[in-house]
Order: structure tokens, then C-alpha cells, then sequence
């Protein structure tokens, strides 16, 4: 769903564009740190570190990885259990 006129898409893409490079990515740093933020507070407190590790991975990235390969960062956090 898009309820955004085009004006006002233009006006904000400019407004956008007229900060610097590096307060653009300040914001985009502060962005991934809230997401990440977000993420870690829905993650269970009393799992031990190595999965809380494991549920943040699958929540942050999951979806976004092919199965074969997130099934093996699973089995690698798993594996740092004692670290």
C-alpha cells in the first residue's frame, strides 16, 4: 500500500538528499542499531547465550537466506554453546 502522493515522496527523497553523506549514513547505522534493538528485546531472556544468538540470527536475517545456509550459521551458534 502506497498512500503517499508523488509530491511528497519527491519532497522527502530531496529533503533526503540534501544531508550529507555521512549524516545519511548516521541515520541509516541509527536505523540497523533500532532494528537490532528491536529484535534482541523479542528474543527470550532465559535462553541460554548461545541460542538467544541462534532466535536473533533467525529473526534478523531467516528469511532472507537461502535454508541450506542458514541451517548452517544455526548449527555454528549452536556450537559456541560454552563460549
Amino acid at each position: 500500500m502506497n498512500d503517499t502522493t508523488a509530491a511528497v515522496e519527491d519532497l522527502h527523497r530531496d529533503l533526503l538528499m540534501a544531508r550529507s553523506n555521512e549524516e545519511r549514513f548516521k541515520m541509516g547505522v541509527s536505523m540497523c542499531q533500532t532494528a537490532r534493538t528491536i529484535v534482541w528485546s523479542s528474543v527470550p531472556e532465559d535462553l541460554s547465550p548461545a541460542e538467544r544468538r541462534v532466535q536473533f540470527f533467525l529473526r534478523y536475517y531467516g528469511n532472507e537466506l537461502d535454508p541450506d545456509f542458514r541451517e548452517e550459521v544455526v548449527a555454528e551458534l549452536r556450537s559456541q554453546e560454552g563460549d
